[in-house]
């Protein structure tokens, strides 16, 4: 999804969700505070996130240094509350993402967590889409699809890269709509196994995709795991194991 798209799904969220902003974290699961408890090396990833460089300063705030660099949009509590619980479950031999904006996510993700191998779905239509070709090339044997992840070309694409075998490490970050983001996690869901873990971002920034990882807790679809949600500008970030 574009980027000018998402920051306006996040805006009317902030407008249309009132109900869901007291609403606590899905069930008994890890939050940032539980991250923080366990030692330093939170604090060491939420400063690296910082001076990694942020999309944009004004929208993201939160300690970041400067625009530019990797062109983050994350919330760096929440990031790097993602990255140490995700380091701690590993490891993963495939990683796939659906909606890669500057590709900085991946490239955090790929030096922090690890993987065998990257696949990345995204349209190209993000305003710093240019800065994959930095980003995602700087990722070890990375595959990337550029084009709609709604197509049946992007199916395909995952069929022909990964010839039968699972993705371990799903994170949706793509099309904000109601139906888009129900379509990208039907898309990863395809290649899934039991014990997968698939990950929602913007859970609280957009009221489409806290819908949708509600919907699919209460369906019984994933098991909660983690929800990690920032105090300052909380976009939110949704962690669950495939059933």
């Amino acid at each position: 999804m574009a980027g000018e798209a998402v920051v306006r799904a996040r805006g009317a969220s902030h407008r249309s969700s009132q109900a869901h902003r007291g609403r606590r974290v899905a069930g008994n699961v890890t939050t940032i505070e539980d991250l923080q408890a366990e030692g330093p090396e939170f604090e060491r990833l939420r400063q690296m996130i910082r001076a990694s460089g942020t999309d944009c300063l004004k929208h993201f705030e939160n300690g970041y240094t400067h625009e530019g660099g990797l062109s983050l949009q994350q919330n760096p509590d929440e990031f790097a509350a993602l990255c140490r619980f995700l380091k701690l479950r590993g490891p993963y031999a495939t990683y796939m993402e659906i909606g890669s904006a500057s590709g900085g996510t991946a490239l955090v993700l790929s030096r922090e967590v690890g993987f065998d191998r990257a696949i990345s779905i995204d349209d190209g239509r993000h305003l710093r889409a240019q800065e994959q070709g930095v980003n995602l090339a700087a990722i070890p044997g990375i595959r990337q699809f550029v084009g709609d992840s709604h197509s049946a070309a992007a199916g395909t694409f995952l069929e022909e890269v990964l010839q039968g075998a699972p993705i371990d490490l799903a994170f949706v970050d793509g099309d904000h709509s109601t139906e888009g983001v129900w379509q990208d996690i039907k898309l990863a869901l395809r290649f899934c196994r039991p014990g997968t873990l698939l990950v929602l971002h913007d859970t609280r920034a957009c009221e489409a995709v806290e819908l949708a990882w509600l919907g699919l807790i209460r369906k019984g679809v994933v098991e909660p795991l983690a929800e990690f949600v920032g105090e300052h500008r909380p976009l939110g970030i949704g962690v669950g194991r495939v059933a």
